[in-house]
């Protein structure tokens, strides 16, 4: 049998002992939950959507009557008045605050009411999006952002009612810090992007991508086990399936579901999302075991979370060092294909800066402006200046305004994320501010480990400890803004980030300093 690692054995307290012991019937629900959503995308038959809303919402109903059970908000209203709570018992109590803060002030009918919803917009979010027909859509989203507004209100805000919702994703982040923070990127970046665009000997065709080429899956699998095997993901801990939009998922503290896609003419789209993926399975797979179902499992925010991830698809998987690397690998794979590329030829192309339209392949330079849209959009429907029958236009308006480009479809404009069918209103900011963090702790981490030198030698293994050691074990014992004082010794600071875009694209496309 399994050794017990809990961390409910080693607790002394006899309220957060109680509190434990129940707070795992909720761990071991949300899991079921976890299950049902990873089936949702990766093996449910169309037809079965309508009977797997009511088993989420079923399911979602037995949480919600957990949370509020009156003995559980009992213990929780006694352990905030303990003293002598050790560092990890005072997490858990603050980490529960927070969360039963939603089911304590969001009505329950209008928590299984938005299970309903969303688990029904899904569907047709994606047949809108594979018939680029919005208006097919448009119900789902004006009643999930007439939820979503009720909701703030019931969280309750100071200045701002995105700022209740940013809240749930990201603790204690405000619309005002993010504008702070992506106004700083923009006015870095912008003139930037324009400088790499107007380079001499400036290029955005991929040569080697040539729509003519076949990359068969099977070879698109062995480059991908390779490599995520050399970032250290542990197969008999998880697994790798297909999703229409690749994302990780936590059903227990030895499995760890990932998705990935295929696309068969061009391979770099199912590297780097691996890659990306696996960032959060190892930031999950990190966390001390003793934390399992207990509200310190699981990664401190998404924000963090991000950064994890855009750290190893970007920061890694893109870096120069590591395409040199695997470039024998990707040539003993795709002879053919990659006849007469080098090195430096792929990394122009992974590293290819060109503004475009849609999120998930966009480059590391503009990705930011992407989400800074996203946050200026959902920013403006929460506050009523953008009604939702006008999204795509106003979609297509600031797409033309940050990125210089203009979607000519509903799908690759405000159609080609999934996140608002899911109802998840504040949650795009977190992968902006994933690439903050993401900078700020690598210019650490290049004090302690010779980052590029690994790299070049395609060694994953001192990255992915020195991430054990100084983040993922962690979990949620600290606040966002605690974790990355602890790690790097200064607030978040968005100056890492472009700092290290400019000297590593500057590099790259031979760019004189200005």
């Amino acid at each position: 049998m399994e050794e017990d690692k809990s961390y409910m054995k080693n607790v002394k307290n006899p309220t957060i002992k109680k509190i434990l012991e129940k707070y795992k019937e909720i761990a071991l629900l949300g899991k079921v939950n976890a299950l049902l959503g990873w089936d949702l995308n990766v093996n449910l038959p169309m037809q079965g959507g309508a009977y797997r809303s009511e088993e989420s919402a079923y399911v979602t109903e037995l949480i919600t009557n957990k949370w509020l059970d009156s003995e559980f908000r009992t213990l929780i209203e006694k352990a905030n008045c303990e003293n002598d709570l050790t560092l990890e018992e005072k997490a858990i109590v603050r980490n529960l605050n927070v969360a039963t803060k939603f089911y304590y002030k969001v009505p329950k009918e209008l928590i299984i009411e938005n299970e309903k919803v969303t688990s029904g917009a899904f569907i047709d979010w994606r047949t809108a999006k594979e018939e680029n027909n919005f208006k097919k859509f448009q119900p789902h989203l004006t009643k999930i952002v007439e939820i979503d507004k009720q909701i703030a209100q019931y969280l309750g805000y100071k200045n701002n009612p995105y700022d209740a919702l940013l809240d749930l994703y990201e603790p204690e982040l405000t619309a005002a810090e993010c504008s702070r923070l992506f106004n700083g990127v923009k006015r870095e970046l912008v003139p930037f992007i324009k400088k790499i665009t107007k380079s001499k000997g400036y290029n955005d065709n991929v040569k080697f991508i040539n729509r003519q080429m076949h990359y068969p899956k099977a070879d698109q699998e062995k480059i991908l086990n390779y490599t995520i095997e050399k970032m250290g993901f542990d197969f008999s801990r998880g697994r790798v399936d297909i999703s229409a939009h690749p994302f990780t998922t936590t059903l227990g503290t030895n499995d760890i579901r990932t998705t990935t896609f295929y696309s068969e003419i061009d391979f770099r789209d199912s590297f780097t999302s691996s890659i990306h993926e696996t960032g959060h399975a190892l930031y999950e797979l990190g966390i001390n075991p003793e934390f399992a179902s207990t509200p310190l499992e699981g990664g401190v925010s998404l924000g963090m979370h991000e950064g994890m991830s855009r750290f190893w698809e970007n920061m890694v998987g893109k870096n120069p060092h590591f395409l040199r690397f695997m470039t024998p690998v990707f040539k003993s794979i795709y002879d053919k294909q990659l006849a007469g590329i080098d090195a430096e030829g792929l990394i122009k192309t992974f590293d290819m800066v060109k503004p475009s339209l849609i999120r998930i392949y966009a480059d590391e330079v503009t990705y930011s402006l992407h989400i800074i849209l996203r946050f200026e959009m959902e920013n403006d429907i929460i506050n009523g200046k953008i009604a939702v029958k006008d999204a795509p236009e106003a979609w297509a308006d600031k797409a033309k305004k940050l990125l210089g480009v203009e979607p000519k479809t509903d799908s690759e404009g405000v159609l080609q994320d999934v996140h608002w069918a899911y109802g998840n209103f504040g949650y795009f900011p977190s992968y902006a501010m994933g690439n903050l963090y993401g900078a700020q702790i690598l210019s650490v981490m290049q004090k302690q480990v010779k980052v590029d030198q690994e790299l070049a030698q395609g060694n994953l293994q001192p990255i992915k400890n020195w991430l054990d050691n100084n983040l993922h074990q962690y979990g949620s014992l600290y606040f966002p803004t605690e974790l990355i004082k602890k790690i790097t010794g200064k607030p978040l600071d968005y100056t890492y980030f472009t700092k290290y875009i400019i000297k590593k694209y500057s590099e790259i496309y031979d760019l004189t300093s200005s």
